[in-house]
């Protein structure tokens, strides 16, 4: 490389673009100046030497080298305010991803919650339904047979007998016999054990009321006497074996037998007399089979 000396004492270099360039990639204007001095010691450069703020040409210099300097620095600001934006951009997406998160867990705990309460209360309902109002029975054992035969489903209502007393000839639901007489929260338990009773163990009787209280009930030859009347029962399986009475059926207690007479654990037995308010209700309808369904009512003969 060619150099000269000016009549002032300058260094003058003849390639001063290959000594000064500042490149592109982002270097300094510190890192300009001091290769700019360096040149300057060595007699290496014409265009990084040391401006002269005196003259116009070192004026010149010094815009030249403060545009480069910016030109410089521009990238490196740029870059920053970039990784800020992206910072703050992340910072805000992970903001709305956990507010998203909040809103799906807070979403699914008022659905769960809504599915809770809606069960309770259908439980609650059923419960109260199926205490005071009427349930569902299935018919077990075939003492009824064949006015009822096992496994048919009929419709208990309770009623009725709120308002009236119950009456001849009509087919009643009544507590197993074998179970105690229930007070208070005893009773609420032992209702609530019958609804969810899955052993048998305390499995209700289905009956049919042939007498009420004042009745004078017996049976002779096979057929019923009722109040020394004999009485048509065309709806039994067939005739008792054996005869039973003459008894009087107590004043609010009831006289139930079961419609197939030597297959029927009944007021003959363990049953007794049995009192009104040991009947869970009155045997409504039937509703299963389907081909079978149709409403209970009491014999015309007891009327």
């Amino acid at each position: 490389m060619d150099h000269g000396i000016d009549n002032d004492g300058t260094i003058k270099d003849l390639g001063a673009e290959e000594c000064c360039e500042i490149s592109e990639c982002g270097d300094s204007v510190t890192e300009c100046e001091d290769a700019e001095a360096k040149l300057i010691s060595t007699g290496d450069a014409e265009s990084c030497e040391a401006p002269d703020s005196s003259g116009e040409e070192g004026g010149e210099r010094a815009d030249s080298l403060g545009d480069r300097g910016s030109e410089c620095a521009d990238p490196l600001l740029a870059g920053l305010m970039a990784v800020a934006t992206q910072d703050e951009a992340a910072a805000a997406a992970e903001a709305a991803r956990l507010e998203e998160a909040a809103i799906r867990r807070e979403a699914a705990f008022r659905e769960v919650r809504e599915y809770v309460q809606a069960i309770l209360l259908a439980i609650v309902l059923a419960m109260v339904i199926m205490t005071f109002i009427g349930r569902s029975f299935v018919v077990e054992g075939a003492s009824m047979e064949p006015t009822l035969h096992n496994r048919e489903r009929i419709i208990v209502e309770k009623v009725s007998y709120r308002f009236r007393d119950p009456a001849r000839g009509e087919v009643v639901v009544l507590k197993n016999p074998w179970r105690p007489d229930q007070s208070g929260m005893a009773a609420v338990v032992e209702a609530v054990r019958e609804l969810v009773d899955f052993s048998g163990s305390m499995r209700p009787y289905i009956k049919r009321i042939v007498a009420v209280g004042g009745d004078r009930v017996q049976i002779r030859n096979g057929v019923l006497h009722l109040n020394g009347k004999p009485i048509d029962e065309p709806y039994i399986n067939e005739l008792a074996w054996s005869d039973y009475g003459p008894v009087t059926v107590p004043e609010g207690h009831v006289f139930v037998l079961g419609d197939n007479r030597n297959n029927s654990d009944d007021s003959r037995g363990s049953v007794g007399f049995l009192r009104v308010d040991r009947i869970v209700g009155r045997a409504w309808v039937r509703y299963y089979p389907l081909n079978k369904i149709c409403a209970l009512k009491a014999q015309a003969i007891y009327e």
